[in-house]
C-alpha cells in the first residue's frame, strides 16, 4: 500500500510541471477493493479482495471514424490488472484461505462518455482480455472454482472522471469483474466480483491518433459464413472433448457502429454421450453437463446485435434449438465473441457458446463475408 501511495504522489508532483495537452494520451494507475465476490453452483465466497490496474489511454478526441463519434468513445485502453484473492474463504471454511490465490490480467478496454457536466464526465468502461490465475483445481483439488491457469476475463464499470489540474485528473467508480476459462478445463464455475475503484490519470505530452473515415460507404447488407473449432474439458479428467461450430446468417448494418443478424448455428460433436455402456468411467469421459448430446449434431436459430469498432466487431446472439438430442431439456442458448476483418471479406473469430450461465466451449476460426 505504501508503494501504491508513493506512485500516486509521484504522478501528482509530475503533473504540476507537465505541459498542458488537450489531445494527449494518458496513463492511469488505480486501486480496487472488493464489495462482493461470488461464484455459481452454490459455492459461497467471503473475505477481502484488493488489487490495482495500470492503464495506457489512447485518446480518441481527434479520431474521425464514424464508430468513435456514434459511440462517443473517449479512449481505447491497454490495461494490466492485478487482484489479490488469497484472503478469500470458500464455503465458510477457514482452511480454504489462500485457495483462490492471485490473478494477473491483460485487457483491452473502452472508455465511453455517457454524461458530461462542466469538466466532470460519467464514463462506461467495458473491457475484455486474458488472465493468469496462480491457484487452480490442478494445484489444489479443493479449488472447485477455477480449472486452469489461463482464463478469459471481462469487466464493465461506471466511473466519474474529474480534472484536478490541466494535466491530471481523478477517476473513481464501481465495476463488475469476471473470469473463467470457457469450459476448456473443468471445473469452470468462475469468479465474479463487484468492486469500487479509485485512481489518478496523468496526461502525456503527445497527440492522439488521427484516423479518417473510410472514403467509400460500407454495404449495409451482407451474408456471413463461419467455422470454428474448440474443446470442452471432461468431468474430473484432463481429456479434451473437441467440437466444430458452423454459422450461416444474414447481417444488416443499420449504422457504422451497430448491426443486427439472424442465422443458424450448427455444432458437430467429436464425442457424444455414451448411453450404451452405463459405467462410471463412460459417464466421466462423455458427460458434458448442459452441453451433453446423444447426437453428433445440434442446430439452432439465433438473432442478436453486433457492435462494430472499425474492423473489430463484438458479436452476441440468443437462439432456440431446432434440433438438439440433449441429456437435459435444453431448448435455448446464447453466443458471444468477436471477429476481426483482416480483409473486407475475411475475419478471424473467437466465439463462445453458453447454456443459461454455463459455458459450453469457445471456438476459434474464420468468417467469410459476402455482400
Amino acid at each position: 500500500m505504501n508503494k501504491f501511495l508513493s506512485v500516486i504522489i509521484g504522478f501528482v508532483l509530475f503533473s504540476l510541471s507537465a505541459k498542458a495537452q488537450d489531445t494527449g494520451n494518458s496513463i492511469e494507475i488505480s486501486g480496487t477493493s472488493g464489495i462482493k465476490t461470488f461464484s455459481p453452483e452454490k459455492n459461497y465466497l467471503s473475505g477481502p479482495l484488493f488489487g490495482g490496474e495500470l492503464a495506457y489511454h489512447i485518446n480518441m478526441a481527434d479520431n474521425k471514424s464514424d464508430y468513435i463519434r456514434i459511440l462517443n468513445i473517449k479512449s481505447i485502453d491497454a490495461v494490466f490488472s492485478y487482484r489479490n484473492m488469497s484472503h478469500l474463504i470458500l464455503n465458510h471454511d477457514q482452511a480454504t484461505k489462500g485457495l483462490i490465490g492471485d490473478t494477473y490480467g491483460v485487457l483491452g478496454r473502452l472508455e465511453i462518455g455517457l454524461l458530461k457536466i462542466n469538466r466532470t464526465e460519467l464514463l462506461f468502461t467495458p473491457g475484455f482480455g486474458f488472465l493468469y490465475a496462480t491457484e487452480t483445481h490442478l494445484t489444489n483439488s479443493q479449488n472447485v472454482i477455477i480449472g486452469s491457469h489461463i482464463n478469459l476475463a471481462t469487466q464493465a464499470g461506471l466511473k466519474i472522471f474529474t480534472p484536478i489540474t490541466q494535466t491530471t485528473g481523478i477517476q473513481a467508480g464501481v465495476e463488475v469483474f469476471h473470469y473463467s476459462n470457457g469450459a476448456t478445463k473443468l471445473p469452470n464455475n468462475g469468479i465474479n466480483a463487484f468492486a469500487y475503484t479509485l485512481g489518478i490519470v496523468q496526461k502525456l505530452n503527445q497527440s492522439g491518433p488521427v484516423n479518417e473515415s473510410e472514403a467509400a460507404p460500407e454495404n449495409k447488407h451482407f451474408f456471413e459464413f463461419g467455422a470454428n473449432i474448440g474443446s470442452r474439458g471432461a468431468l474430473n479428467t484432463n481429456k479434451s472433448l473437441y467440437k466444430e461450430g458452423f454459422y450461416m446468417g444474414y447481417n444488416y448494418k443499420f449504422s457504422p457502429a451497430f448491426s443486427i443478424k439472424l442465422g443458424t448455428d450448427a455444432v458437430y460433436y467429436n464425442t457424444v454421450y455414451n448411453k450404451i455402456t452405463n459405467t462410471t468411467q463412460s459417464f466421466l469421459d462423455t458427460f458434458q453437463s448442459h452441453a451433453t448430446s446423444y447426437d453428433r449434431w445440434r442446430v439452432g436459430l439465433a438473432v442478436g446485435p453486433d457492435l462494430w469498432l472499425g474492423k473489430l466487431a463484438l458479436m452476441t446472439g440468443y437462439g432456440y434449438y431446432l434440433h438438439y438430442d440433449s441429456f437435459f431439456p435444453t431448448k435455448t442458448y446464447w453466443t458471444a465473441g468477436f471477429k476481426y476483418f483482416i480483409t473486407p471479406y475475411l475475419a478471424l473469430q473467437a466465439k463462445g457458446y453458453v447454456h443459461d450461465t454455463e459455458a459450453d466451449y469457445v471456438g476459434y476460426g474464420f468468417i467469410f463475408r459476402v455482400h
